[in-house]
């Protein structure tokens, strides 16, 4: 018999039955490898997602996990969830994952490799991940979900709106579409200056969808809603704290994502430590200047065109000695001699302010503060003047 004899006529029916809403967007490129070897592949989902991944999944039918009728199908798996844990919700016994020890490896990889041990004549694929269209909206907007569906996972509220007042101090023309679930945080009450730019989304899975889906950006922590931006592409700046990103980070192609783990705590965390925690140190101690900072990073990674002003890192404090600056962080000491005196005067006026304007710069030291920039010392504020015609109407 033929290959394309083989499989004709053959449908699988792939249920997801638990799992939070990031785990479901993992599944996504699996679903397509399912395709190799059947050509009906039909996923059943939580009833509030179907019309979302009926509108975007494409070659793949969507039902509504309640009304399915295995019958009508040649084969039926259930992909659970990796890591696996007990529960009472699956309706099959879940396929195995065999590579569930790689730490570091991807949870879309872990599904990926599930399949294949499960279907051997499927090929791993290295495709692109399948992202969904995103929307052109006039708008220029950011989304920020400040919540998470286990919220001691969720960097603290105060920080997001901190963070949102220096967005708009250093980009007011930048609105902020803040969602807001029904048990998430809401930074208003938070906030400390007047005349900000920003909505409140307080729809369902469709609407928020819609609103991501048309971002030029999106801020989250390690939540369903990051990977839903994820799935749309959408740049993200995104806050990792007790659960690392190692499986389940961020998966858009621009992301600038920090884990407050490193240098904060060396705890190993699971669910009884997580709940225990007294001080969230590993959120906790990521300041709404450091998360600035890695929102110029990102965006530089989207090629935003750069001004000639720059910001020290917050990480790092100085000290000013006969000669020379020490620049220090809790990781790293930098020591730069500096021999002329109109450099030193310079970085000395400088330093005590919040920005430097590099086009300023003595001549002779411009090499030496371009060595910091490449230290990541200093960070360029990026210019948004032509953002709106570059990425909304080209």
């Amino acid at each position: 018999m033929s290959e394309a004899n083989s499989i004709k006529n053959t449908s699988i029916l792939v249920y997801k039955s638990y799992g939070g809403i990031g785990d479901i967007f993992f599944t996504m490129p699996s679903l397509y490898m399912l395709k190799q070897k059947f050509n009906v592949v039909t996923y059943a989902t939580q009833p509030r997602l179907v019309n979302l991944f009926r509108k975007h999944l494409k070659g793949i039918s969507v039902i509504d996990e309640n009304e399915v009728n295995e019958d009508d199908f040649d084969e039926v798996i259930e992909l659970g969830n990796y890591p696996k844990f007990q529960n009472d919700l699956e309706k099959r016994p879940q396929i195995t994952y065999h590579t569930h020890k790689k730490v570091k490896q991807h949870s879309i990889e872990h599904y990926k490799d599930g399949i294949v041990a499960l279907f051997p004549d499927i090929k791993k694929s290295k495709n692109q991940y399948p992202y969904f269209e995103k929307t052109n909206s006039e708008e220029l907007y950011y989304t920020v979900h400040p919540g998470a569906g286990f919220l001691l996972k969720a960097w603290p509220i105060d920080y997001y709106a901190k963070l949102i007042e220096h967005i708009h101090e250093d980009f007011p023309e930048l609105k902020a579409k803040i969602i807001i679930g029904p048990n998430d945080p809401n930074p208003e009450p938070y906030f400390t200056i007047p005349n900000l730019k920003y909505e409140l989304i307080t729809g369902d899975i469709d609407v928020v969808a819609e609103e991501v889906s048309g971002a030029f950006f999106h801020i989250g922590n390690d939540a369903g809603i990051t990977h839903l931006a994820g799935a749309f592409n959408i740049p993200i700046l995104t806050i990792y704290g007790p659960t690392g990103p190692g499986s389940w980070g961020a998966f858009s192609e621009q992301v600038e994502l920090i884990w407050g783990k490193r240098g904060n705590c060396g705890l190993r965390c699971n669910y009884n430590v997580i709940l225990a925690c007294e001080n969230r140190v590993c959120l906790n101690n990521v300041s709404p200047e450091k998360m600035m900072f890695l929102l110029y990073r990102l965006f530089k990674k989207m090629n935003i065109k750069q001004t000639l002003i720059y910001k020290l890192n917050p990480d790092f404090s100085f000290i000013f000695e006969d000669d020379s600056i020490i620049f220090q962080s809790k990781d790293n000491e930098y020591l730069i001699d500096i021999k002329d005196s109109e450099s030193f005067a310079f970085m000395k006026h400088n330093l005590g302010e919040t920005h430097i304007n590099i086009d300023t710069i003595p001549y002779q030291f411009r090499d030496i503060f371009q060595a910091l920039i490449e230290l990541e010392l200093f960070v360029a504020i990026p210019d948004l003047t032509s953002v709106k015609h570059q990425y909304y109407y080209d």
